[in-house]
């Protein structure tokens, strides 16, 4: 029998599958990594919260979208000073993510989302989106999770100093582990380390780009492997944030289902 109430991809068998891609679903595909995350968090960190806020925000999509299995390794070079860090090569990473959008438009699904965890996946994702849309006619597209939160929200709830303080292993990250998973959070171990100082054109930090990209080695700036303040981090901030990354989650999947993209027109 059909299971139209299932939002995961892999629960289907084939047969089944080919039906629900009729219907037209946005295909979601959270990417994370497996890195340090200071002495504090796990390495499973990036992973973890692109996994779950993507499957709330699928479950609550009204069948708008499919949910697809985390890719949970990801592009992490400057990481692997600290161990325990799994790093693959960007054209790999690309290459890898840009083929399971690819499958998905040889299935017939004509949307896909890719829901980033971890920030230096960013430029291997868009490339690998425009990848999918350069070789097939689907449509697709990235969003790293915490740039669904409001910066108004952001600002409110946040008080690490701007920029530079809420980057890595932070008052963000940590909150947000703290409330989707306390049992892998041990803030006892949690430290400040703002080793990376913030200049007029470069700095760290996710509520505010850079004008500068740039990507360095962690071991250069940071003994703990963390820049920002875990120490301000509760579970009351992370579950205020997860909840409008979800939020805004649905709303983007139900704008990428009624969305019209119309066919290609050649004009030679």
């Amino acid at each position: 029998m059909p299971k139209p109430a299932s939002y995961l991809y892999h629960e289907y068998s084939w047969t089944e599958l080919r039906e629900v891609a009729r219907r037209k679903p946005v295909c979601v595909i959270p990417c994370g990594t497996v890195e340090q995350h200071g002495p504090h968090l796990p390495l499973s960190t990036d992973f973890v919260t692109a996994s779950m806020v993507s499957e709330r925000g699928v479950a609550k999509a009204d069948g708008n979208a499919l949910l697809l299995p985390t890719v949970n390794y990801g592009f992490n070079e400057h990481h692997m000073d600290f161990p325990g860090t799994i790093a693959i090569p960007g054209q790999d990473y690309i290459n890898y993510t840009a083929n399971i959008g690819i499958s998905l438009a040889r299935h017939g699904f004509d949307k896909i989302l890719y829901v980033n965890g971890h920030g230096s996946n960013r430029p291997f994702l868009e490339i690998a989106a425009r990848e999918v849309c350069n070789r097939t006619d689907a449509f697709a597209a990235l969003v790293s999770w915490w740039s669904l939160i409001p910066r108004t929200l952001l600002e409110k709830t946040l008080v690490s100093e701007i920029p530079g303080g809420v980057s890595h292993a932070c008052e963000m990250e940590t909150s947000v582990m703290l409330y989707l998973r306390p049992d892998l959070v041990d803030m006892t171990r949690a430290v400040k380390d703002l080793g990376f100082k913030p200049g007029q054109y470069m700095w760290r930090d996710l509520r505010v780009t850079s004008p500068l990209v740039f990507n360095e080695q962690w071991s250069r700036f940071s003994e703990s492997g963390i820049q920002g303040d875990p120490t301000l981090a509760t579970v009351e901030k992370g579950q205020v944030l997860t909840d409008a990354a979800v939020d805004n989650l649905v709303g983007l999947l139900a704008e990428l289902k009624e969305r019209e993209f119309r066919p290609r027109v050649d004009h030679h």
